[in-house]
C-alpha cells in the first residue's frame, strides 16, 4: 500500500485499527526530505507521524535505496532508549514490515527545526551545545547496545546507498584526480567501526521545542561506524549556512559551541568536512539555497584543499575560522 494521498493514509489507519470509523483525523503532509513519505495525523487528543520509505529518492539524479532501511530507523530509535534521554527521541507506536511503514509520536505543536531557526536568523549557541551533547551521548554510550544488535547495525548497506555512493563515489566520477583521497575517506568510514553513527545529523533533523530541548529524528542511515562522519556532516551544514546567510561571526559561535561541547575524539576531520562541503555542491543532492556561482566555487576550492590535506596542521576550529 502506497501512502501518496490523505485518503490512503486514513484508509491505512483504519485497516490497522489505529483509528475507528467514528474518528475524524486531520492528516497533513510533511516534508520527508528526499527519501520518505511523511504524514502528520491529529486525532482526538493524539498527534502522530507516519513514515513510509521511497525506493527512488526525490532528486533529479537516479538515486535508489532499499526500502527496508525504514526498519533500521525504528530499530535504532528503540535501541537509543538505552543511550539518550527519552525526551530527545520520538516513541515508536506501530511498525509494518510489509508496507515499510512505522508510526511514532509527534513533537509539540508549533515546533521548528534548527534549520528553520537558522534560516530565520535565530542563532542560539545553547542549541548548538545541546546538539553536541546529544551526539556525544550517542557515540560514547552506544556500547550499551546488545552485541547481536550491534552486529546487525554493522551492515552499512543503507549508509553506502544514501551517503557513500551519492556523495563520495559520485564525486569521484566528477573529480577523478581526487579518487585516491576520497577512496581513503571511504575506507576510514567503512572499516573503522567504533560506535553508533546517526548518519544524518543535520539541523533539519533537530526539532527545537519551546523549552529548548532537541528531538532528534531521521535515523534511516544510522549504522555502526566512524563518528567522524556525524561531526563533519553537521559542521558542513553550519558552514554552508554561514556562507549563505553571510553571518560568519554568528555561525562561528555556534560552530565553536558545538566543537567545544562534543565530548569525544575523532581523527582526520578536516578532509571529511571538505568532502561534505563538496558533496553539497556537486553530489547527487546539492543544497538548494546556495545558487551564486562565485560562492559555489569558493566552497569547492576550500573543500578540495581540505580533501587534499590542506590546513591539516591547524585545529579544526582555527581552520574553519580562516574561511570567513
Amino acid at each position: 500500500m502506497i501512502l501518496d494521498r490523505k485518503e490512503e493514509v486514513i484508509k491505512y489507519l483504519n485497516q490497522e485499527g489505529l483509528i475507528t470509523g467514528n474518528d475524524d483525523p486531520l492528516v497533513e503532509h510533511l516534508s520527508g526530505g528526499v527519501s520518505c513519505r511523511v504524514w502528520k495525523i491529529s486525532v482526538n487528543f493524539d498527534r502522530w507521524v507516519i513514515k513510509q520509505a521511497l525506493e527512488k529518492l526525490d532528486v533529479k539524479a537516479d538515486w535508489f535505496s532499499d526500502v527496508e532501511r525504514i526498519h533500521r530507523e525504528h530499530e535504532v530509535m528503540k535501541q537509543l532508549e538505552l543511550v539518550i534521554p527519552e525526551c530527545n527521541i520520538p516513541k515508536i507506536l506501530h511498525v509494518d514490515y510489509v508496507n515499510h511503514i512505522y508510526l511514532m509520536t509527534c513533537a509539540e505543536e508549533g515546533v521548528h527545526t534548527w534549520k528553520e531557526l537558522l534560516m530565520d536568523g535565530i542563532f542560539n549557541v545553547d542549541t548548538a551545545k545541546s546538539a553536541a551533547e546529544i551526539l556525544s551521548q550517542i557515540h560514547s554510550q552506544s556500547y550499551k547496545i546488545d552485541e547481536q544488535v550491534k552486529l546487525g547495525f554493522s551492515d552499512q548497506k543503507y549508509f553506502i546507498q544514501l551517503r557513500v555512493d551519492p556523495f563520495h563515489r559520485f564525486l569521484i566520477s566528477k573529480y577523478p584526480k581526487l579518487s585516491s583521497e576520497i577512496n581513503g575517506l571511504i575506507k576510514e568510514l567503512t572499516e573503522q567501526k567504533t560506535c553508533l553513527v546517526h548518519g544524518d545529523f543535520s539541523p533539519k533533523n533537530m526539532l527545537v521545542e519551546k523549552i529548548g530541548s532537541i528531538v532528534l529524528i531521521d535515523y534511516e542511515v544510522a549504522h555502526w561506524g566512524n563518528p567522524v562522519f556525524d561531526i563533519a556532516y553537521c559542521l558542513g551544514h553550519l558552514m554552508l549556512k554561514a556562507w549563505h546567510l553571510n553571518k560568519p561571526a554568528e555561525l562561528l559561535k555556534l560552530i565553536s559551541g558545538f566543537i567545544t561541547n562534543y565530548k569525544g575524539q575523532v581523527s582526520n576531520l578536516l578532509p571529511h568536512l571538505g568532502l561534505m562541503l563538496l558533496a553539497r555542491m556537486d553530489g547527487k543532492s546539492p543544497v538548494n539555497y546556495i545558487q551564486d556561482e562565485k560562492l559555489k566555487q569558493i566552497i569547492r576550492d576550500k573543500a578540495i584543499n581540505w580533501i587534499r590535506g590542506g590546513d591539516s596542521g591547524l585545529h579544526v576550529l582555527d581552520a574553519i575560522k580562516k574561511q570567513f
